[in-house]
């Protein structure tokens, strides 16, 4: 029996019933819908080699957290102009800016800088050379972001807390168990040290940031993954008893790591380890292979980290 991209997307939209929501995030951005599934890889965000082994693999269809076009909606080629994220349009713009002010006159803001951002977009070669391996190899992308992260429990935290080695000493602190920014877990007695250092030879990843006293004791620590702003970080800090905070990438380093470091310098004895959003994200990816796979039976669905791309050099 066969099954197309689009009936898969359908049964998606089936499974979370009322809870599904139409938003510009979650949709098709590359491949036909009509087209075939042969097989279904999740991953973070494909990268052109994840692709190369989605292909190998068999796997036509990858369903993704975030776009392969590194912008969070930018449209692929042949489609209708989309937004290709404010720190393009805002680089293409302040060169704008600095030649119009050498003359005296002051740059307009609106639809043209947008749209001259999208054509430099659109010409860039490694974006040329994704969006021809990807249409050579006749591959669909869809991405499933707003109404996956809707979804409770966190299937991106509890992937996370798996992946630690952690699932089995959450603790919720109040409200709804597994739900984003809410609990602790009980980890084992060591130092921040020692914590970080087995944290990322658990993950394989490359490089970490840790801030606090290497010689802290830890025991119990509260999880955040993906972005982290500083309310997140605010509530993290806050829960019951804990003295290790994990997060994966701050949002503004002048918000959260100031407001952490005079945490730590107001006497409090904790410790913060910046896992990167990659990393922290991925094992949520696992999760959404396990529950596809409990409503889409007629291809093999596998999840496919991406990996940590970062390493330290000592």
């Amino acid at each position: 029996m066969t099954i197309t991209a689009q009936q898969v997307v359908d049964r998606i939209k089936q499974k979370l019933g009322s809870g599904w929501k139409d938003t510009p995030s979650d949709k098709f951005l590359a491949g036909s819908p009509d087209a075939e599934v042969k097989g279904i890889a999740t991953t973070y965000a494909p990268s052109l080699e994840m692709l190369e082994k989605a292909v190998a693999a068999g796997k036509n269809m990858i369903v993704t957290r975030e776009s392969p076009f590194w912008t969070r909606a930018v449209q692929p080629h042949g489609t209708s102009p989309g937004f290709v994220g404010p720190a393009f349009a805002n680089h293409v713009y302040a060169e704008a800016a600095a030649a119009a002010m050498k003359g005296g006159a002051a740059p307009q803001a609106g639809p043209g800088n947008q749209a001259q951002a999208m054509a430099a977009f659109e010409k860039d070669q490694v974006n040329v050379k994704k969006h021809e391996y990807i249409a050579a190899n006749n591959l669909i992308v869809y991405r499933l972001f707003d109404n996956w992260n809707a979804l409770e429990p966190d299937r991106q935290m509890q992937g996370l807390a798996k992946a630690l080695g952690w699932d089995k000493s959450y603790k919720a602190a109040s409200g709804t168990p597994w739900a984003t920014n809410n609990g602790s877990f009980a980890v084992p007695p060591a130092t921040l040290k020692e914590a970080a250092i087995a944290i990322k030879k658990k993950l394989g990843s490359g490089s970490i940031r840790v801030a606090g006293h290497p010689d802290t004791h830890v025991s119990r620590a509260s999880l955040g993954h993906g972005m982290c702003w500083l309310a997140d970080l605010q509530k993290l800090c806050a829960e019951p008893g804990v003295d290790l905070v994990i997060i994966g990438e701050p949002q503004w380093e002048n918000e959260i790591g100031q407001y952490f470091f005079d945490t730590f310098a107001s006497g409090r004895k904790i410790g913060l380890i910046a896992l990167g959003q990659e990393v922290t994200e991925d094992p949520g990816m696992g999760e959404m292979a396990a529950w596809l796979k409990t409503f889409v039976s007629e291809v093999p669905v596998q999840w496919m980290p991406e990996g940590d791309p970062s390493w330290m050099p000592y």
